[in-house]
C-alpha cells in the first residue's frame, strides 16, 4: 500500500488517471500531514491553494483513493466519514466531546481471527472504532463545558 505522495501519484498513473493540481494537493494533505480528514476539511485546506477547486473534485478523488487502498473512510459519530492514509493495520478511538480521532495500535483490542471463531467465513481485516472521552476532555471539569 502506498504511504507517501510520490507512491500514490504513481499508483494513480498506472491505473491511467490524470495528476491534476487539485488531485495532486489532496493527495499531497493526507499523506503528508497524516490525521483523519473529513472532506469538507479537505475541500477547505485545497480551496485554499486552488481556489477553482471543486467539492465534486474532492469528493471524487476520496471515493477514488479508498476505492485503490489509499485510504481508510471510517466512520465518525452522527455518520460523517474520516479519511486516514495511515497504511498500517490500526483502529481508531474517537471522543465524543470533542471528535478528536486517535490511532489505536493493532493488536490493542484483543479480536480471534481464527477459523475456530468464525468457522463460516475468513477474516481478512476488520475495523473497531472505540468511542468514549478522550484524556484532554477528562481533565475538563463537567461543569466547565457547560
Amino acid at each position: 500500500m502506498p504511504r507517501n505522495a510520490e507512491e500514490v501519484e504513481l499508483l494513480l498513473r498506472e491505473h491511467g488517471l490524470s495528476l491534476t493540481p487539485q488531485r495532486r494537493a489532496i493527495v499531497r494533505r493526507l499523506t503528508e500531514h497524516g490525521g483523519h480528514w473529513s472532506a469538507a476539511e479537505v475541500l477547505d485546506r485545497v480551496t485554499g491553494e486552488f481556489p477553482m477547486a471543486s467539492r465534486a473534485t474532492v469528493y471524487s478523488t476520496l471515493a477514488l483513493l479508498r476505492d485503490l487502498g489509499v485510504l481508510v473512510a471510517v466512520p465518525a459519530p452522527g455518520g460523517e466519514l474520516r479519511f486516514d492514509a495511515n497504511s498500517e493495520p490500526h483502529q481508531h478511538f474517537v471522543c465524543l466531546r470533542c471528535g478528536e480521532f486517535e490511532d489505536i495500535p493493532d493488536g490493542w483490542f484483543p479480536v480471534s481471527r481464527s477459523a475456530k471463531a468464525a468457522p463460516t467465513f475468513e477474516v481478512e481485516r476488520f475495523r473497531v472504532v472505540a468511542e468514549g472521552v478522550c484524556r484532554a476532555c477528562l481533565r475538563i471539569p463537567e461543569r466547565a463545558r457547560s
